[in-house]
């Protein structure tokens, strides 16, 4: 191929998405389609004949020059990477970077055709999937919930009957919608129902459906949760405030996929998974003869217990910061975090209500913020205590890097001995160490 596209191939190049170009031997670049144009903000007239090292050194390849470079010094047939880059006007972007030898002739000369496909957005739009949809939505990084996601993996590939159990606000119905989307079934619906929302008998219409005229008031005939769930997944909430009448119609789906509408003696095959849930003690519900206890071996075929927060507090600041974030992305105010002492006030609660108690505590505060950083004066006034925020600021002066960074060293690393050792809280040592880009 010459140096400079024929008319034929420069039509080509430029019908295309992909930003194209072309460096020689002497790096210098020989062809810049409108793509590229497009893409990087460089005009064409800009760029020929400059050194691609010089133009795009920390900017659009970054770091990868060396990388690129093995196929033109014959290493690498061809290479491919993802990297960051920097428009003209330098707007932070990711790019899909592929390179290929275009040709080589026995004098040396050389050309490398790299092409870049801008994959900002793709990648936003995936990330905000996932988080939607799996588990990574779920925010933790204590062993328990680590635990949890581990767990969450291994069953969503199976179509067994789990059984989440957990007080109120632990994040029950979170860990249902992950294992849905984990799962083969994720393509089909997943149906949720709050056992405890509906009465005896609305709950049997709301799960089972109706016949026209089954009872007063049934006007026409209606599809049920279970029904309308079929090929996918259903989640029954407070599954403990069933009645007895309930759970034995439960009892038979369970063993034999069936359900029957209400005032129908026609049974219909539903092919869905189970999961269940409550922040009851059903062993206890049984022993008391309140839940069926062959019901409650047939819903416990896969338990997953979800942990209080008093018991993974290391979870309270990335909790509160995505709480924060998830607020501002819906108003104007700015608020940019949360200060030391209002998140160590939040780490010295026992959380009764768990996650949504702390996110209704966030969303308070950032509404009476007047400032960048959510002060303590800013949490609702049960979790409020002044009496040590300007000791916790006065503290935070004279921790340095240096400091700090012994003080870990000194207790292998263990933060709560190390923020004893230091007479400071350990959500400032844990600040202080995100400051410093110290692990955490």
């Amino acid at each position: 191929m010459p140096t400079k596209p024929d008319n034929y191939l420069d039509k080509v190049f430029n019908t295309l998405n992909e930003a194209v170009f072309v460096y020689d031997q002497n790096m210098e670049i020989k062809y810049f389609n409108a793509a590229a144009e497009k893409i990087t903000g460089h005009l064409s007239k800009d760029v020929l004949g400059q050194k691609c090292t010089t133009l795009f050194d920390k900017s659009l390849c970054l770091n990868n020059c060396d990388l690129c470079m093995t196929v033109k010094d014959a290493k690498n047939d061809k290479v491919n990477f993802d990297s960051p880059f920097f428009r003209k006007d330098g707007a932070r972007r990711l790019g899909d970077f592929r390179a290929g030898l275009l040709r080589k002739d026995p004098q040396g000369n050389t050309e490398v055709l790299v092409s870049l496909t801008d994959v900002t957005e793709v990648t936003r739009l995936k990330k905000e999937l996932q988080e939607t949809h799996s588990f990574r939505h779920m925010v933790g990084k204590s062993p328990q919930m680590k635990e949890v996601f581990r767990t969450i993996q291994n069953v969503a590939l199976y179509d067994s009957t789990v059984f989440i159990d957990g007080e109120s606000g632990t994040g029950k119905e979170l860990v249902a919608s992950a294992i849905h989307y984990e799962s083969p079934r994720a393509g089909e619906n997943l149906i949720k129902v709050n056992c405890s929302a509906f009465s005896d008998s609305l709950l049997e219409s709301e799960l089972f459906g109706h016949v026209k005229g089954a009872f007063t008031g049934a006007l026409q005939e209606r599809i049920g949760r279970f029904e309308e769930a079929s090929d996918g997944t259903i989640f029954l909430d407070e599954v403990g405030d069933m009645s007895p009448h309930i759970q034995v119609k439960l009892l038979r789906v369970l063993q034999e996929k069936e359900v029957e509408r209400v005032g129908e003696n026609r049974t219909r095959k539903v092919d869905i998974r189970i999961i269940a849930a409550t922040n009851k003690n059903l062993k206890q519900e049984v022993d008391a003869g309140r839940f069926r206890e062959d019901l409650y071996y047939r819903l416990n075929v896969f338990p997953i217990h979800m942990p209080p927060l008093r018991e993974r507090k290391e979870d309270i600041p990335p909790l509160a910061d995505r709480f924060v974030e998830r607020w501002k992305s819906k108003h104007p105010k700015h608020i940019t975090d949360l200060s030391d002492d209002a998140l160590g006030k939040l780490m010295d609660h026992s959380w009764p209500g768990n996650v949504r108690e702390l996110e209704n505590a966030i969303e308070h505060a950032c509404i009476k913020a007047v400032g960048p950083a959510v002060e303590l004066r800013d949490l609702p006034a049960y979790l409020q205590n002044h009496s040590d925020g300007a000791k916790v600021k006065r503290k935070r002066k004279w921790l340095t890097k240096k400091i700090v960074k012994e003080a870990l060293e000194a207790c292998d690393h263990n933060q709560t001995h190390a923020a004893e050792r230091l007479n400071v809280h350990r959500i400032t040592l844990w600040r202080k160490m995100k400051e410093f880009g110290l692990s955490t």
